[in-house]
């Protein structure tokens, strides 16, 4: 089997789009590998788009990507951040890949930011995103495309996404690589300690970046990230790679 017939697919996170995958997908192509960024429903145009859609879109969106990078290749890994990591965890658990890379990805909402949705939801449709935490290097930035503004519906259908990931975890068995920022304070501290103890079957690794917050793959630990996901995935995505 020679690299091309390997694949990767990244999913993106939440509000963002294929650009914030770039580096590392541009580190997965060093060893030949098929590399592909998928684009989730309601993503990459504009908030307005997001709006209109479901959390089983963003399923079906990720699906289709993965289906297709399947007929292209003959073994097929998935790496999601933040939503992306979930729907990784979530499309594992009915449909294995040779393994995923989940990173920075929640288990939840924290608390106070699903009860501050609930109650802003009924005086408003829309919130802005006040603090905007741009990557540091500049080399970086041009990949940095959120949403400026985000729809409470939006966010409700994100808090049902992670309610069914964390149902599904326990039927995921293929491994594992949890990456999570120590200085993300997005999620919840515990998520990559919870995916892996919810997802008991799997053989799980867990990797903290020392000076990462939740945009990783934009981070000052990026290349740290691209090295250690890239030694896991020639382990179990290319074991016979010749």
């Amino acid at each position: 089997m020679n690299a091309a017939e390997c694949g990767v697919l990244l999913l993106h996170g939440f509000s963002g789009s294929p650009l914030e995958m770039t580096p590392l997908a541009e580190a997965l192509s060093v060893p030949g590998w098929t590399v592909s960024v998928a684009r989730l429903a309601g993503h990459g145009t504009s908030p307005d788009d997001l709006a209109r859609v479901t959390w089983q879109e963003w399923v079906a969106s990720a699906r289709e990507a993965y289906r297709d990078l399947r007929h292209r290749c003959r073994r097929v890994a998935l790496a999601g951040l933040s939503m992306g990591g979930a729907l990784a965890l979530y499309l594992a658990a009915s449909d294995p890949p040779a393994a995923v890379v989940a990173i920075s990805a929640p288990i939840r909402v924290r608390p106070l930011l699903a009860s501050a949705r609930r109650v802003a939801s009924k005086v408003m449709s829309v919130v802005p995103v006040l603090v905007r935490l741009a990557p540091r290097d500049p080399d970086v930035r041009a990949y940095w495309s959120p949403y400026s503004r985000i729809p409470l519906v939006a966010a409700g259908q994100l808090e049902l996404l992670l309610a069914e990931t964390r149902r599904a975890l326990p039927q995921v068995s293929v491994p594992l690589l949890v990456v999570q920022g120590r200085r993300d304070w997005i999620i919840p501290r515990d998520s990559a300690q919870e995916i892996l103890r919810l997802a008991s079957v799997a053989p799980g690794t867990l990797l903290w970046l020392q000076r990462s917050g939740h945009v990783a793959t934009l981070d000052r630990d990026r290349t740290v990230l691209a090295d250690e996901v890239t030694k896991f995935l020639r382990i179990h995505l290319a074991p016979y790679q010749s």
